[in-house]
């Protein structure tokens, strides 16, 4: 659920109004999770019901003693009928579902719930082709089908049925989806339960190797190359790796990153395409095994994180090598280690971190074989980008994660990273015209690189946290000169997530603080489709009463795009449109705002993106039908920030200080919350201060101290680890000279 945030002033684009105060609620289209995106593996979502049969596997040898002994084979024939348990995913409870077998296979027995094929939602030819795709053939190989694949790459499946066929059952999967038409859907799944053959602990269990296909809203019948019949081949070859992955892991099941990664990957490896890599380009700072399974949005970042990491795994060492991550009595790193030795390698896996986090950056195996991939066309990882080499600031790379630190248009850079010792590693990435390179850059000391700006256009730094159990907050502070004729200014930090759905007439605002000596050179605006749209520039008054837009300096002028970018989005987005405004000697001596009226026709939609907590951050939108100016915020999570952007001329060898400054001191509220184990909390400062955060727990007792030193002004966000704390209710309190607040946060493990 989404809510706006109202404040008590209004104005029409050209006009102000008095107004009562409104608060109105609103979503965001994101199309970045698309249909595609929508179908969730249901084997995820029954992660807590796969842990307590471990423990009973464990406890219970027996249950597998001679187990394929305990029934004969099945033997079904097309036209053979047979009611099977499935998982109704709105209760978890089981229901019976009366089905036929509509094809055999070489190495599968498909059969089709009888609603379903009555209602038409399967038909014969879906079924053939889902055979033939099974046993015989998959886009990467014309000859070999799911089956083999998946055996070949990660070894063998169960079998409790004493049958060598695994039975696929075709069917309206009972999610949330079924009840509204609406939203994500499961489209398929396997479920150890039907592995168990003690039918009094497990009642409803099929004692067979079975998993489910959905056929709503998965239509079969759609056999484009987004539509439905390929999910449901992905579906197979995800789902049967699953399926062998028990096998191995009876009684100590594999961490979900590691399974559902080696799942995505067996749909790469079957011909299918990697899915949205672009999520996980726009989130490298996040830890490597983390899982958000309780968020049907997020968890996809996390697939992506895992496929690509399976993805470089494979280009590095083998599709061999999957075996021995599959097979290894060991979970989650610790098996990750093992299998990097049984594969015949030497690094560890620090060295690996270190190596990948290279590859989603700089992708050149010329330079380094282990810092690219041999899978075509993954986007490069997104950082934060700096114009200006006059930066000082604190930051925070997460856990077997990296942060990625991009100089551009300037010159004799040098810079000092503070950092403990023990986990951060840091290299340099050159690149200029046709020539690139790598460096190591020491902690603790300067480095410089004289030939930025000449030799060298853009450096960035990757800053890779090897560590396992703990995030690291590290310091950097570098000087140079300013050699662009221009400088951009934003606000959004990460690609675009969607755009609102705005109705014509209401108005989407940018501000900006001063900058001191600048010419304003033009703005950009990110946006969906074709079109046009109005806009205008404005002197910013942050303290209105009635509008932020106080006198106007431009405009109106009309800002067009001719292209659609595809889905999903590409990385980085494509769509801006330029308004030249260099004619126009506008100062950028005090705050202004770039503003936009949705038009009504031909709405080509600005683009947004988040930006953690709740408070104001520098998008304002008027809101036509409350006559209200507000921000809107993503529930408590986030708020929105419209992809407005201002270019400043500056004065050629000048050094000047080009971050944008805050007006005023604030704490945001820690992003995610609830979290586990680890959050963000922002805060910024209009001036230099001393500044100390410290954790309570709700006895008002001090659990932790995340800051305690001067920073200069600007906006700043420091990673809270709670991995040692149980959950829980905790407060952090700023101190930065007068001002104090404190923010409850909550620890949900």
């Amino acid at each position: 659920m989404r809510f706006i945030y109202a404040v008590l002033v209004l104005c029409t684009f050209f006009s102000i109004t008095i107004f009562p105060q409104n608060v109105i609620m609103k979503s965001p289209v994101k199309e970045n999770i698309s249909a595609k995106s929508y179908p969730i593996d249901g084997s995820m979502l029954l992660w807590k019901q796969e842990q307590e049969i471990a423990k009973y596997v464990a406890a219970h040898p027996e249950e597998f003693k001679n187990q394929p002994l305990r029934k004969t084979s099945w033997n079904f024939s097309i036209g053979s009928t047979h009611n099977w348990y499935a998982t109704n995913f709105t209760n978890n409870s089981f229901y019976s579902v009366p089905s036929t077998c509509r094809g055999v296979g070489v190495n599968c027995y498909v059969f089709v719930e009888n609603a379903s094929w009555t209602a038409g939602k399967v038909t014969q030819t879906a079924v053939d082709a889902v055979i033939k795709e099974f046993d015989n053939k998959t886009p990467a190989n014309s000859n070999v089908g799911i089956y083999q694949t998946d055996v070949n790459t990660f070894g063998n499946p169960p079998d409790v049925d004493n049958d060598p066929k695994i039975i696929i059952e075709i069917l309206d999967i009972q999610d949330t989806y079924s009840q509204t038409n609406s939203g994500g859907w499961v489209a398929g799944y396997f479920y150890s339960y039907n592995e168990m053959t003690n039918l009094v602990s497990y009642p409803y269990s099929n004692q067979a190797e079975i998993y489910y296909m959905d056929c709503n809203p998965t239509n079969l019948s759609d056999t484009s190359s987004s539509g439905g019949f390929q999910t449901a081949l992905e579906t197979c070859a995800h789902e049967f790796q699953h399926m062998i992955n028990w096998n191995y892991h009876k009684t100590n099941p594999e961490a979900t990153f590691i399974n559902e990664g080696l799942s995505m990957f067996a749909e790469v490896n079957c011909g299918y395409p990697a899915s949205f890599q672009g999520l996980y380009a726009n989130e490298p700072n996040h830890y490597l095994l983390d899982w958000r399974g309780n968020d049907n949005t997020l968890v996809l970042n996390d697939y992506s994180r895992a496929q690509r990491f399976f993805i470089y795994w494979n280009d590095q060492f083998g599709t061999a090598s999957m075996k021995n991550v599959v097979q290894d009595n060991l979970t989650g790193v610790s098996g990750l280690v093992n299998a990097l030795s049984k594969s015949g390698q030497t690094l560890s896996f620090g060295q690996l971190m270190t190596n990948w986090e290279m590859a989603n950056e700089l992708n050149d195996r010329t330079i380094n074989s282990s810092w690219g991939y041999l899978y075509p066309n993954l986007p490069a990882s997104v950082g934060k980008t700096f114009y200006n080499p006059n930066v000082t600031a604190t930051d925070t790379v997460n856990r077997l994660a990296a942060e990625y630190l991009t100089f551009k248009n300037g010159s004799n850079l040098n810079i000092t990273f503070t950092a403990p010792a023990n986990s951060i590693v840091i290299k340099a990435i050159e690149t200029g015209n046709n020539t690139k390179r790598v460096l190591d850059v020491p902690l603790n000391s300067q480095f410089s690189e004289p030939a930025w700006g000449s030799t060298y256009s853009t450096i960035t730094f990757a800053v890779i946290d090897t560590n396992q159990s703990s995030s690291q907050i590290f310091n950097y502070q570098a000087t140079g000169t300013v050699t662009s004729n221009t400088t951009e200014l934003k606000w959004d930090d990460t690609e675009p997530i969607g755009y609102l759905q705005l109705p014509a007439s209401d108005t989407v605002a940018v501000v900006f603080d001063a900058f001191q000596g600048g010419k304003l050179d033009s703005v950009r605006i990110g946006l969906r489709t074709s079109g046009s749209i109005t806009g205008g520039i404005w002197t910013y008054n942050q303290n209105f009463t009635k509008s932020p837009l106080q006198t106007k300096l431009a405009g109106p002028f009309v800002a067009s795009i001719s292209t659609t970018p595809g889905i999903p989005y590409p990385v980085p987005w494509p769509n801006w449109s330029k308004v030249d405004l260099s004619n126009l000697n506008i100062s950028t001596n005090q705050p202004f705002a770039v503003a936009f009226v949705i038009p009504s026709t031909n709405n080509p939609k600005v683009m947004v993106t988040e930006t953690p907590g709740t408070n104001f951050a520098n998008s304002w939108t008027y809101d036509v039908s409350s006559n209200t100016w507000l921000y809107y915020v993503d529930s408590t999570i986030a708020t929105y920030q419209y992809l407005i952007r201002a270019y400043v001329s500056l004065v050629t060898g000048i050094q000047q200080e080009v971050e944008l400054t805050p007006s005023q001191f604030s704490l945001s509220q820690n992003y995610p919350n609830p979290f586990n184990p680890s959050t963000s909390i922002d805060f910024t400062l209009p001036k230099a201060e001393k500044v100390r955060i410290t954790i309570y727990n709700q006895l008002g007792q001090q659990v932790s101290q995340i800051a305690d030193q001067e920073y200069s002004s600007g906006s700043y966000s420091i990673k809270f680890d709670g991995n040692n704390l149980s959950s829980g209710v905790y407060y952090y309190r700023i101190e930065a000279g007068s001002f104090v607040q404190t923010k409850k946060m909550v620890l949900l493990k």
